[in-house]
């Protein structure tokens, strides 16, 4: 799809390890009056779509269920698995939801950029990079953990001991995600000091705002 970008708000992309503190970061940019979209929410609404659900089926009719439902546990088994067929089917997947999310956060923030005074809004996509939706954003936020933080959070999922790991080898390295970013917010930190790095983060971005419209 063509992508236009809107210029009565900055779009920030959402990235990091997994279980590194994505969800907070979000809900404290959202306190400190952004708006956001959630990426993977979306995309569970995605394989509702008709056309998405018979994509899958001509590519892999075995994560389609007898009622037509796309059963997302065997998706994940294939697109996470730690091998290159694994990568393989993840691209796969990716270039199938690339759009139709792409057009649903499009008209998420024209409709925001109608309705709304909030001037950052923030796209939660753990897979940002791989989805190629860094496209769609201004700037790129990268949230750190250490592994011994994410490993503790992943615990706490439920997840076996292997499946932060098989999961993270299936994503673009952590240390790329971090060099492509624009910013970046401590996570091993206490919740009080990751407001202050987000709020540092909203201060830089209203400044370089403010830089540009000066310049024009």
């Amino acid at each position: 799809m063509n992508w236009q970008k809107n210029a009565r708000s900055v779009a920030l992309g959402l990235v990091g390890g997994i279980g590194a503190g994505k969800s907070f970061a979000t809900r404290e940019f959202v306190r400190q009056g952004a708006l956001a979209f959630n990426a993977d929410q979306e995309a569970k609404k995605t394989y509702e779509r008709a056309d998405v659900v018979e994509r899958l089926r001509e590519w892999r009719p075995d994560v389609i269920d007898d009622s037509g439902r796309v059963v997302l546990a065997k998706l994940a088994e294939l697109v996470f698995e730690p091998s290159e067929q694994g990568a393989q089917a993840l691209a796969r997947l990716n270039a199938i939801l690339r759009d139709p999310i792409a057009e649903r956060f499009q008209r998420w923030r024209d409709e925001v950029a109608a309705q709304s005074h909030a001037r950052v809004l923030v796209l939660d996509a753990p897979l940002l990079f791989e989805a190629g939706w860094d496209a769609f954003v201004d700037y790129v936020v990268y949230v750190d953990a250490s592994e011994t933080t994410r490993k503790r959070r992943a615990r706490e999922r439920g997840w076996a001991e292997d499946e932060l790991e098989k999961r993270e080898r299936a994503q673009t390295p952590i240390a790329e995600k971090k060099a492509r970013a624009d910013f970046i917010i401590d996570a091993d930190r206490d919740e009080s000091n990751m407001s202050e790095q987000v709020a540092s983060v909203l201060r830089a971005i209203a400044l370089i705002q403010e830089n540009d419209a000066i310049a024009k």
